[in-house]
């Protein structure tokens, strides 16, 4: 398979990132460089204009925001790659995850891009949502350098050379110097790639066929520090942490049937108020809503400022809480009052004695009819008495319909 290395991809590896004490690699495009990856991106700027257009229009097509080996083949094949693709990948993909994101091609472009989605989807539903209300404010779907400016502003950009950059990257069409809707809209289908993998970090890690120690040597030395920061904002994914609250209410609502019996049956030494590790042990351990990560999200967005939770900031009403508190005395008293009258009053007079009298009346008066049996067990609906078991109704199947002659 793709994946499985050996000695011969170890050395040809090698040789194509240019690491071979006097080695000579063979150029396999017209821009000759000193390793694979550098000749690569020179055909990728030369053909497209940028790495950043390259990664976008020849080769994540699909927008996801990433490429398995099945994509990459494809996607160098159309281009016409004439050099050793599984060489290539094994260059570009250096840490074993089956995947190549733009981050390989551009390390700088990369953290620039995801920056940007991260502070527009802070506070913000969505890229479109964002770009209505932020960029393009006159609906024209048309924003130029000057608009985008105010626009990043609004988002929270300071440095005015790292706008520029990024307007350069987000351009789609050569020649254009506007930006439209359709440029930027990629950027949340890379925002659905992300929240997929952090939703599949809670499965457990299995066996992966694959050589860790391949990889194990930097063969590019320009990805070999994170220089640009890029890793802040690549793993964040923008939660809206109101919806999620909302979410977890509808939850409680449904497991236990209102908020305030929700608050109680959390809170199980009834003091009133839930510190972090008792609301974590709730949710995550017995509840199983969310992870203890999450959970200590979702507390910090309910308590926000404090430090234990109330029934207040858990959404509940002083006239729900307080209704809430007057039934459950109520149905005490309930208790108190029947179980001293069970005890104290005299034998057939107890309300325990006189329901269980009531309901035995109405069994006697309400018989049901029973069905009939044979050898002490009762009969399947619809079928006649011993001996011959022939049914009072026609069976549904045709097999028995003929075996006792009903067809």
């Amino acid at each position: 398979m793709w994946w499985n290395s050996g000695p011969h991809l170890r050395r040809r590896m090698m040789v194509e990132a240019g690491l071979v004490e006097g080695g000579s690699r063979t150029s396999s495009t017209f821009f000759g460089g000193g390793n694979a990856v550098d000749e690569f991106k020179d055909a990728l700027v030369s053909k497209f204009g940028t790495l950043s257009r390259a990664w976008r229009l020849g080769l994540d097509v699909d927008g996801s925001g990433k490429m398995d080996m099945r994509e990459f083949c494809e996607a160098l094949r159309r281009l016409g790659y004439v050099g050793n693709i599984r060489t290539l990948w094994h260059l570009l993909e250096g840490g074993n995850s089956g995947t190549i994101s733009f981050d390989e091609l551009d390390r700088k472009a990369a953290a620039a891009l995801e920056k940007f989605r991260v502070m527009s989807l802070m506070n913000h539903k969505s890229i479109e949502h964002m770009w209505k209300v932020v960029m393009d404010k006159d609906r024209s779907n048309h924003v130029g350098l000057p608009l985008f400016l105010e626009g990043c502003k609004a988002l929270g950009y300071e440095d005015e050379e790292e706008v520029k950059e990024l307007f350069e990257h987000l351009l789609l069409r050569g020649g254009s110097r506007n930006l439209s809707v359709e440029d930027i809209v990629f950027l949340q289908s890379w925002e659905k790639t992300k929240r997929k993998k952090a939703e599949r970090r809670r499965l457990g890690v299995r066996w992966v066929n694959r050589d860790p120690f391949l990889t194990a040597r930097v063969l590019d030395p320009s990805r070999s520090s994170d220089l640009f920061g890029s890793e802040e904002y690549s793993n964040r994914v923008s939660v809206d942490w109101d919806e999620e609250v909302r979410k977890f209410r509808v939850f409680l609502i449904k497991t236990f049937g209102s908020l305030p019996q929700a608050f109680e049956a959390i809170d199980a030494n009834k003091s009133g108020e839930l510190s972090l590790v008792e609301f974590q042990a709730a949710v995550a351990q017995l509840l199983k809503y969310c992870r203890h990560g999450e959970a200590k999200q979702l507390f910090r967005t309910l308590v926000h400022p404090g430090n234990v939770l109330t029934w207040q900031e858990l959404g509940i009403s002083k006239v729900e809480w307080t209704a809430h508190r007057m039934q459950k005395a109520l149905n005490a008293r309930r208790l108190d009052v029947q179980a001293k009258l069970n005890a104290l009053a005299p034998l057939g007079a107890s309300p325990r004695m006189r329901k269980a009298e009531t309901s035995h009346i109405l069994r006697i008066r309400e018989q049901k009819p029973s069905g009939k049996f044979v050898f002490n067990s009762p009969l399947p609906p619809g079928w006649g008495p011993p001996p011959e078991y022939v049914p009072l109704e026609p069976p549904r199947s045709s097999q028995l319909r003929k075996r006792f002659g009903f067809s």
